[in-house]
């Protein structure tokens, strides 16, 4: 009985410590059809439970802003308050990692408090394809392929090894010779995260590659390309392509920590002054007029590594900005603050 007994609480163990690790940013639901509660950071583990169909029962787990805890939702004792999206982290600091991003109203429970956070808890539901392929089975080390020899004394260097060529590139910046160790792609292939996902890209036949770790069969490449930069958003996990900057005025605190990527046109460089509240003193900022659509007054907080690019810009010159809200109104004026993070051309 002793013995039946322990197997049963192993088992048990067992099941209950089930962990599956995200290989990429995917949406947590009420339910497996559902509305969306929270959008789940790659990279990150889960505690796993039941599985229905195509999607697997996870728990959510972490620490919150305890400001923005809400009423009663549903059969959840408590909600997350406010109109903006709240980040789960790992620990109770604002630098412990991001976990999550909470939808407003999304149930939770709070089950403990430390100073300003709260660790809250709820049941969501996942895709399973999102989680990787073997998330329980032990893999072997990637096996790194050994380093180049060094180039011997008196001898001219080699050329530099790219990080990845394109044989049919026609560019007009030359790409340097291939290292030795260079592979070329006999077919169009697939690219995937890990071995045995799925597909994120292709690589053209021919294209010339640089091997860096092989696994299972699976060589990990590295692939170096040119993209028009206008095309790209964040990856923060914050970022939303619908916020508005009427929306920042209308919920000043509930957006900060947001990643914006708006195209707006510039006026001029300015420097805060002190009737200016929400800058540092004599801090350089951006002033724009957008995003499109909207004619609002913005504020661009420019750090020291940009400065030099955002004196280049042109006044009355429209630029894509990407920055992290400061604030969603500032006084005297309301505009909202934006700590600028890159500057790009249309």
């Amino acid at each position: 009985m002793h013995l039946l007994r322990s197997l049963v609480l192993l088992l048990f163990a067992g099941s209950a410590a089930a962990q599956g690790r995200l290989i990429r940013t995917t949406d947590a639901r009420a339910t497996p059809t559902g509305a969306t509660i929270a959008t789940l950071e790659p990279r990150t583990t889960w505690r796993q439970g039941p599985t229905q169909r195509n999607a697997v029962r996870i728990t959510l787990e972490g620490w919150i802003d305890a400001d923005r805890i809400g009423g009663r939702r549903e059969s959840f004792p408590q909600s997350i308050g406010g109109a903006g999206m709240v980040r789960l982290r790992a620990a109770p600091r604002s630098n412990a990692p991001i976990l999550a991003v909470l939808a407003p109203r999304a149930g939770i429970r709070v089950i403990e408090r430390k100073g300003g956070w709260a660790r809250i808890r709820r049941e969501a539901w996942v895709s399973r394809s999102a989680f990787e392929s073997e998330p329980a089975r032990p893999t072997a080390p990637a096996r790194e392929l050994p380093k180049a020899a060094a180039t011997p004394p008196g001898s001219a260097p080699s050329a530099p090894a790219p990080q990845a060529t394109a044989a049919t590139s026609r560019s007009a910046e030359s790409a340097p010779a291939p290292s030795p160790n260079a592979l070329r792609a006999s077919t169009e292939l697939d690219l995937a995260l890990a071995p045995g996902t799925g597909r994120i890209g292709s690589l053209d036949k021919d294209a010339v590659v640089e091997p860096t770790a092989r696994s299972r069969g699976w060589v990990r490449v590295r692939v170096e390309a040119w993209v028009p930069e206008s095309l790209l958003t964040p990856t923060d996990s914050t970022y939303t392509a619908a916020l508005r900057a009427v929306d920042l005025r209308l919920d000043p605190n509930g957006f900060v920590g947001r990643t914006v990527r708006w195209t707006v046109q510039v006026v001029g460089l300015q420097t805060a002054d002190p009737l200016r509240k929400g800058f540092r003193p004599d801090e350089s900022y951006l002033l724009a007029l957008g995003p499109s659509g909207e004619n609002a007054v913005l504020y661009f907080a420019v750090p020291s590594a940009l400065l030099a690019e955002a004196k280049a810009i042109r006044p009355m010159s429209r630029v894509i900005l990407t920055g992290t809200v400061r604030t969603g109104r500032s006084d005297p004026t309301g505009a909202p603050i934006i700590d600028l993070r890159s500057i790009t051309r249309p």
